[in-house]
């Protein structure tokens, strides 16, 4: 294994979660390389770190604030929440303006501004013109070409077909000579 798949894997190889053989290749690493030896220490003294901070319980206040957000959000967004925890949408429906402005449909939004604005370059301005120009003449070639192409196949075609005509007619008279000549 590299350093980059030995930092990824350090963190699980320090809980215990990895299996014996794939512990032994880290530890292996390990004795080897300083670098990563030195990022294990350093990931052991944040653990130990972190383990030993107790646990804070928050105040009442900041709880009764946290679980207020959903209703202050569905008076911003027009939703209406029921008590089983489900949402509604109010009469200002899909139409309204926090819709249209919900981070949700801004990629839809971002995609119909740059169509547009592809558009409007491709048909409303000389580049555009001239490159729908080419793009008129390349789709011409290339059909030209493609018809060409199939005029060839089908010379092919025929011509295999004669062939074939001619190989079975030949070998259907030299059956019929051969049992008159017995």
């Amino acid at each position: 294994m590299n350093c980059q798949q030995i930092r990824k894997a350090l963190p699980a190889y320090l809980e215990g979660e990895l299996s014996r053989p794939q512990a032994i290749i880290i530890e292996a690493h390990l004795a080897e390389c300083p670098g990563c030896r030195l990022l294990a220490r350093e990931i052991e003294t944040i653990n130990k770190s972190l383990s030993s901070l107790s646990e804070i319980e928050p105040s009442p206040a900041l709880l009764a604030k946290i679980y207020s957000i959903p209703d202050s959000v569905a008076i911003k967004t027009g939703l209406k929440v029921q008590s089983a925890g489900r949402r509604e949408r109010t009469a200002r429906g899909i139409f309204s303006r926090p819709f249209w402005l919900s981070p949700a449909f801004q990629p839809v939004l971002v995609s119909l501004t740059i169509i547009l604005i592809f558009i409007s370059l491709t048909f409303f301005t000389q580049p555009g013109r001239n490159f729908q120009k080419s793009l008129s003449l390349e789709f011409h070639r290339a059909y030209s070409q493609t018809q060409k192409v199939l005029v060839k196949a089908g010379v092919l075609t025929d011509r295999i077909n004669g062939y074939k005509e001619s190989l079975l007619a030949s070998l259907d008279t030299d059956r019929l000579k051969k049992p008159g000549q017995n």
